[in-house]
């Protein structure tokens, strides 16, 4: 019984200095002075994304950015659907500097091979990643450009969201979601970014070059953001910045099945065993064992039942503070019996990605 008050009270707390961290960080404006301009090397692996391209050609074609200063690289990893003629046609009715590359691998991750060979053929030197099947806001680069002429910046975290899509399966992926940007947005509220992801991230090719890219970390198929983002914090901390705003919103698609969205999770979470901030190390560990200790609570509820009660309501204000940034308040209403499942989603997931392997792509990958 003491220990699962133990638990429950670091969880708490941790949830709280989130919180914190979350109202700490400054939001982010548009641009308004007309500033240098940065040139961007947009990178886009893509592997049998057909149903997806169009809408994600066409949000590039709306950037609000001056041409000149941007080109796309489409990392084709080895598609056997229609995706390239999709690019292809697409490019007859609108003018974009964009390339289509072939993929080479070389190492056990697929899509840090993919980048690997983007950044070798990009003709900037910042470098920005999204994926295949997201959009992107028509301001994306404009703001990218607000940090990336500040001096010492080197890499920047974006924030990422779903379509909204109506069904249990969405609004709880759309809820888990808000706890992660909420979770990512707090960690750099208190100067321990440990969490970004792929589909919204901006960094300096010439530093990446020098921290030797994905090298050492290569040989796990996910973490090309946050393996990534830990070398440039290690490197220099000051320059790793949050790009708190809405407008940088990217929005990308739910997972359709729970299988689906079952190994996406177990995808990301075999990442947490190579963690080296001690931080992400603790967060990882309070995260499973306080909501282990929540399923064992309910054997105890008149004991611990207000610890439980006061995780959840923590849980809900950064669920909320996320929810607000983006807009996105009426999937709220489903907190409740999404509260009542995650403790037994998250503590399947998380011994599940330790032991299990998982599907990505139509491949299968071990931890």
């Amino acid at each position: 019984m003491i220990l699962l008050e133990a638990i429950l009270i670091l969880y708490v707390f941790l949830i709280a200095l989130l919180v914190v961290g979350f109202i700490k960080l400054p939001s982010h404006n548009i641009p308004q002075d007309k500033i240098t301009t940065t040139g961007f090397s947009i990178l886009i692996p893509f592997r049998n994304e057909a149903e997806n391209l169009e809408r994600l050609l066409k949000s590039l074609a709306a950037l609000q950015y001056p041409k000149a200063r941007f080109e796309i690289l489409l990392i084709n990893d080895a598609s056997t659907d229609n995706s390239v003629e999709i690019i292809e046609t697409f490019l007859l009715t609108h003018k974009l500097p964009l390339k289509i590359l072939d993929n080479e691998r070389f190492s056990g991750s697929p899509k840090k091979d993919a980048l690997t060979k983007g950044i070798a053929h990009a003709a900037f030197d910042w470098i920005v990643t999204t994926d295949a099947d997201c959009e992107v806001p028509v301001l994306w680069l404009s703001l990218f450009n607000g940090l990336a002429v500040k001096k010492d910046i080197q890499f920047i975290a974006a924030p990422v969201s779903f379509f909204p899509k109506k069904g249990i399966l969405n609004a709880f992926q759309q809820l888990d979601f808000l706890s992660l940007q909420g979770t990512t947005i707090g960690s750099f509220g208190l100067n321990q970014a440990f969490m970004c992801n792929g589909a919204n991230l901006a960094f300096s090719k010439t530093e990446f070059l020098k921290l030797n890219g994905y090298e050492k970390t290569n040989h796990i198929a996910s973490g090309d953001d946050l393996f990534l983002m830990q070398k440039f914090s290690k490197a220099n901390s000051k320059g790793v910045v949050y790009l708190k705003t809405k407008e940088a919103l990217v929005l990308t698609t739910t997972q359709k099945t729970l299988n689906d969205l079952l190994h996406q999770r177990k995808r990301w979470a075999a990442k947490a065993s190579a963690y080296t901030s001690n931080f992400a190390i603790a967060t990882s560990f309070l995260v499973f064992f306080g909501n282990l200790s929540v399923l064992a609570g309910f054997f105890f509820l008149e004991q611990i039942g207000f610890l439980i009660l006061l995780k959840f309501t923590l849980d809900f204000t950064l669920i909320y503070l996320s929810a607000i940034l983006f807009d996105q308040k009426k999937v709220l209403k489903n907190y409740i019996w999404v509260m009542l499942v995650y403790p037994f989603f998250t503590v399947y997931v998380a011994v599940a990605s330790q032991f299990g392997r998982f599907e990505w792509k139509g491949r299968f990958f071990k931890k």
